[in-house]
């Protein structure tokens, strides 16, 4: 151990790039080779390039390992963005389907702000209405929405 550690250690890191997964790599090469009984055990001329072929093998072992386990980190973080995507867009389509209990200016400036993006000075622009008075409309048409959810909620 003492003899080929520090070479296959610089040869892991060079692998793997990072020195505690070579550290990680040349220990687990040299707890196999402890393991190795009878037959399986190299001989003499044979160990330094079992040694060598083994860090090898281990080192990519683990960067297959690290590039699954970051394809799956991934996906996953793709598919809750997808969900949470989804799971927004299906409560912007209930608000959207619940609009007639709102009055005229409420739902036109809702409209405006959800589903076409406005900004207040864009809205103020279309409808004429102060940028003030559109803050006020979308707090009292939300409010209301969300009173009429409550009450939805109760009835079922």
């Amino acid at each position: 151990m003492d003899l080929y550690a520090p070479s296959l250690l610089r040869y892991a890191e060079k692998l793997v790039r990072n020195p505690h997964a070579a550290q990680d790599v040349v220990q687990q090469v040299f707890v196999r080779f402890s393991g190795l009984k009878g037959h399986k055990k190299p001989k003499a001329p044979a160990v330094k390039s079992w040694l060598y072929r083994s860090t090898h093998n281990q080192a990519v072992d683990l960067i297959r390992s690290e590039q699954r386990r970051k394809k799956l980190h991934e996906t996953h973080v793709e598919l809750r963005e997808h969900d949470s995507h989804n799971a927004m867009e299906a409560r912007q389509q209930q608000v959207l389907e619940q609009l007639h209990v709102l009055d005229d200016k409420e739902r036109q400036v809702i409209l405006l702000r959800l589903q076409e993006g406005l900004s207040y000075k864009e809205i103020s622009e279309v409808t004429g209405l102060k940028e003030g008075h559109i803050g006020y409309l979308l707090h009292q048409g939300v409010r209301n929405l969300s009173t009429h959810f409550r009450q939805q909620g109760d009835s079922k």
